[in-house]
């Protein structure tokens, strides 16, 4: 019997994977303002800018190999565009014992074009300048100091942004948005931030201009600003002008409270 036993405990050891993980960098050098793509189905992405013409990228993996069978890794570069791709196998064999993690790690020249989605995982970025597009499935997102045009979508998660915007578009189908737009901010084009369900914090300077509509299917509605009210007032909407109007900035929620103040 005490033989079997063993049999049996190293026949399943066996199919345990191991809970070492695993690395993959490479470095990119560019010559102008990069154009960096970053896709992948699972893991989490975290990019920071920094004065330097490369574009490093590291990938680490906790419990889960790079390479065949595993992880793989796929780039390209074509000038100043720079694509990566991270995917994960179709099917792993063994028992799901420990904690599975794949990060993705880039440090990139300040200015320029960064695009970044991933289906489950959360996404950071910090201090970057230019245009940025960021997509999570179910994730949230964290982004700071980062200065010019934002687009962020967030299937499931909480989304809180912070910078100088000359666009900003943000929404999540489940998760609260908190936006803090800084001094020198302004809509030059429109502004909208949507939440399916979850409240909406938008931080503005006091000088900006813009065409104000807000709207809460089921919360309230609080406004620390000077807005020129237009037509009539009800509780679960405000139309009207911050500092004599401009473009139209959206803050609509289906379940959740509003807040439009100072930064």
């Amino acid at each position: 019997m005490r033989r079997v036993a063993l049999f049996a405990l190293g026949l399943c050891l066996a199919f345990v994977p191991s809970a070492r993980g695993d690395e993959w960098t490479k470095t990119f050098n560019i010559t102008g303002r990069p154009d960096l793509r970053v896709v992948t189905s699972d893991a989490s992405i975290h990019v920071d800018a920094w004065d330097q013409k490369t574009i490093e990228a590291r990938v680490t993996t906790e419990s889960y190999k790079i390479g065949e069978g595993g992880i793989r890794v796929y780039d390209h570069q074509s000038g100043d565009s720079v694509e990566l791709e991270v995917r994960f196998p179709h099917q792993i064999l063994g028992f799901n014992v420990g904690h599975r993690r794949v990060e993705v790690e880039i440090r990139v020249p300040r200015e320029g074009r960064v695009h970044l989605r991933t289906g489950d995982g959360s996404i950071q970025v910090s201090g970057c300048k230019g245009d940025l597009e960021l997509e999570t499935g179910d994730g949230h997102q964290e982004i700071a100091a980062v200065d010019g045009t934002l687009k962020a979508h967030a299937g499931d998660g909480h989304i809180r942004a912070e910078g100088r915007f000359d666009s900003l578009v943000i929404s999540t189908g489940d998760g609260r948005i908190e936006a803090r737009a800084l001094p020198g901010s302004s809509v030059n084009s429109s502004w909208d931030l949507h939440a399916g369900d979850g409240s909406i914090d938008l931080q503005v300077p006091e000088n900006l201009a813009a065409d104000v509509a807000l709207h809460t299917s089921d919360g309230h509605i609080s406004v620390d600003l000077p807005v020129m009210v237009e037509g009539r007032l009800g509780g679960n909407s405000v139309q009207g002008k911050l500092n004599g109007g401009g473009r139209l900035l959206t803050i609509r929620t289906g379940d959740g409270s509003i807040r439009l103040g100072k930064s």
